[in-house]
């Protein structure tokens, strides 16, 4: 049976307002008291019941959608693709940046007007949500990038083989110390870029060296850590002859540090990127990336979830997306070699 507001307050020990207050935002509860009742509610895997929504048929034509900050250019553009046919159907959109700092706000979406749930980013939450919770009160679509099913529709971009593409196209040109320039996990085997990287290199029989992985803080700015790093790295002495950077963002940031520190791309350095961004064909030299096809899955999100909000079987529990390589003029043959 599921948990209700009654057994989060007996679990954390307060009153059932309380409960309320922190489920829905509003009112003054102290830190320690929330801490103990959002305790009590991943514990007991409660997610807030609408009841009100069972007693309707009408539709409030709202969906929400949740994931990183759309600074990030990825989700800017997948979040794009979502809201155009969510108008397209007639509904609106509600975006949420939500992470695990700003957890409890998932209480306050879930008690919203909304007619179902796209997530973005669910391993950024996952741990303290349970996302079947949610999709077995709301119609739930989810964006996947680590090979990792789920219960509710998905997406699937494979960037890990991605990643794997672009490090093996540069392998070819006959580049081997390549400089991997991507974000911190808490679990390196949860970083599809990374392992696409790593996949490329033992494939070849090439060592991963611990020098050439540099890894930026999460939700930072990717084009200025992008500079930093190869500023770094290049006063270090470190010796690279590719960059494969884990988004063209960060690769834009790396193209202007070589530039400063007197390195020609791509006679010197060959630089890839991975997304395809608008910017990525407009600096000099056009950046060699990774097509992902960021609009169209935000467009089968909301596909997938319109046929569920509309009591219809999807005819795909998932829909894989294909990447291409875009060879432009960021990458060239090896012309470096140790010590020259």
């Amino acid at each position: 049976m599921p948990a209700t507001r009654t057994d989060v307050a007996r679990r954390a020990n307060v009153s059932v307002s309380t409960v309320s207050r922190v489920l829905n935002n509003s009112g003054y509860v102290s830190t320690e008291v929330r801490q103990k009742i959002e305790a009590a509610i991943k514990e007991l895997n409660y997610v807030p019941n609408r009841a009100a929504r069972s007693l309707r048929s009408q539709h409030y034509r709202q969906v929400a959608c949740i994931g990183p900050s759309v600074s990030n250019l990825f989700y800017n553009d997948i979040v794009a693709g979502v809201e155009e046919t969510a108008l397209e159907y007639g509904y609106t959109l509600s975006w949420y940046h939500l992470n695990r700092d700003r957890i409890q706000d998932i209480n306050v979406i879930m008690n919203g007007f909304y007619d179902g749930i796209i997530f973005l980013a669910p391993f950024d939450i996952e741990d303290v949500v349970v996302l079947s919770n949610v999709a077995s009160q709301f119609p739930t679509c989810v964006y996947s990038d680590r090979g990792k099913s789920y219960d509710s529709p998905y997406v699937f971009v494979d960037l890990r083989t991605a990643m794997r593409k672009n490090v093996e196209y540069l392998i070819s040109l006959g580049h081997e110390r390549i400089l991997f320039l991507g974000y911190e996990f808490d679990d390196p085997e949860e970083n599809p870029r990374y392992q696409g990287y790593v996949d490329a290199l033992e494939s070849a029989g090439l060592p991963v060296h611990p020098n050439l992985v540099q890894l930026i803080p999460d939700y930072k700015d990717t084009i200025t850590y992008g500079h930093d790093l190869i500023r770094d790295i290049v006063e270090q002495g470190v010796f690279f002859s590719a960059i494969a950077a884990s988004n063209d963002s960060v690769a834009v940031g790396a193209l202007r540090g070589l530039r400063e520190a007197g390195l020609q791309v791509p006679q010197e350095v060959s630089v890839t990127g991975c997304d395809d961004i608008e910017l990525a064909n407009l600096i000099t030299p056009a950046l060699t990336t990774i097509h992902i096809p960021r609009q169209d899955i935000g467009v089968k999100l909301m596909e997938l979830l319109i046929q569920q909000i509309q009591n219809q079987h999807a005819s795909r529990k998932f829909i894989e997306l294909p990447t291409r390589m875009v060879v432009r003029e960021s990458v060239d043959h090896n012309h470096r070699t140790l010590g020259s």
